[in-house]
């Protein structure tokens, strides 16, 4: 590509099909920035898969030398995608790149960059509060095993380890396991006279509401279940989004896998800003847009919420008194829902929702014209 830039003219035009891991992976940044310093982005064409037998998608990028900075800056950037993506073309300044960490963010328009921008800008994200001295907020994964509770029992070590998928060795002994050593120790109901050695775990969990709990012994030496506390009076957060929504919950004292985040505001120098308050913050269409828009792709709109994404998520911290009241009507709703789903009031739910939705809109200063916009993405989606 540098070479083909380089013995252009002025003006001259040159067109690529390469693979789409130029967009945004982070070892073709340079490469990038070299196209962004040296011509205008005249169009990327998305067009998936085009050769026999494909190992990557491909893209289709037109170029044109251009040695005017001001000229490049302005430049706007035409995207365009198959029909059959039902994807409707776009079009962005060039600009915007620079601001991206030269990123080709080819599935963000021109509004969603300047909505991103201002929940950037103006809000602390949820690793800085954790990070603060104002709050002890703590945020972990939970019991280092699959949900299917198999584990195994090194005789060598004397230690139990999670049932490994490939080879039946200790990992830190290198010695063979013995298959009748294999335990499962998530289960259905609790044995007979070994209540003290079991706690509720959660098998099955959904927005707002725990689906199905099952029970995890939790005397296994070796087993990682973490520190016992983190699973008290705090906000669950699942890996997988549902319908296309961030899907949190809140749950008093159970156990969960490591494909949960358990997030808890132990102490706040503000009481607004509380566990009710978060999971309501967590579950609007807000922050899933910011989600989606913030790290999905053309391919993947939703990806799996990985712990490092969270901490990117931008948290309004209520400080005036008008703040402090929306804040704690928010909690108030966020209450009702929680207590209204475990009855199956799913139109209740549906209207407080709704509610829930436009307070968070307004502690975030989102507009009328930007929420409509942001409802009817999130609404297209579900």
């Amino acid at each position: 590509a540098e070479i083909g830039i380089q013995i252009l003219k002025q003006n001259d035009l040159l067109g690529y099909i390469i693979p789409d891991s130029l967009l945004v992976l982070s070892n073709r940044k340079i490469l990038r920035k070299y196209i962004y310093d040296s011509t205008k982005i005249r169009e990327i064409y998305y067009c998936g898969p085009k050769f026999d037998d494909p190992v990557v998608s491909n893209i289709i990028l037109v170029l044109e030398k251009e040695s005017d900075e001001i000229k490049r800056k302005n430049n706007q950037i035409i995207l365009k995608f198959p029909l059959e993506q039902s994807q409707a073309n776009n079009v962005i300044r060039q600009n915007v790149i620079e601001n991206w960490d030269y990123e080709f963010l080819i599935n963000l328009n021109e509004k969603d960059f300047r909505i991103l921008d201002h929940l950037n800008t103006n809000f602390p994200t949820l690793g800085s509060l954790i990070e603060s001295s104002k709050f002890n907020i703590k945020m972990s994964r939970g019991v280092e095993l699959g949900k299917d509770g198999m584990v195994i029992f090194c005789d060598d070590c004397k230690r139990f380890y999670p049932l490994p998928k490939k080879e039946f060795k200790c990992q830190e002994c290198k010695s063979i396991f013995n298959p009748n050593s294999i335990e499962k120790i998530i289960v259905d109901e609790i044995p007979n006279g070994l209540e003290p050695d079991f706690k509720p775990f959660i098998y099955s969990m959904n927005r707002y509401v725990v689906n199905e709990l099952k029970y995890i012994d939790i005397t296994k030496k070796g087993i990682n279940y973490k520190d016992l506390n983190i699973y008290k009076n705090r906000i669950v957060i699942r890996q997988l989004s549902q319908d296309n929504l961030i899907c949190a919950s809140y749950d008093e004292d159970s156990v969960t896998s490591q494909s949960y985040y358990n997030l808890n505001i132990n102490s706040s120098s503000i009481p607004e800003f509380n566990n009710s308050y978060i999971l309501g913050l967590l579950n609007s269409k807000l922050l899933s847009y910011f989600f989606i828009k913030s790290f999905g792709s053309y391919k993947k709109l939703f990806p799996r919420i990985l712990i490092e994404k969270l901490k990117s998520l931008p948290l309004r911290v209520p400080r005036t008194t008008h703040e402090k009241l929306l804040a704690q009507k928010l909690t108030g709703i966020i209450n009702i829902i929680l207590k209204n789903i475990k009855l199956n009031k799913n139109s209740t739910i549906s209207n407080l929702q709704i509610i829930s939705d436009s307070l968070v809109f307004e502690l975030y200063l989102i507009n009328d014209n930007d929420r409509n916009y942001i409802i009817k993405f999130i609404e297209d989606l579900i």
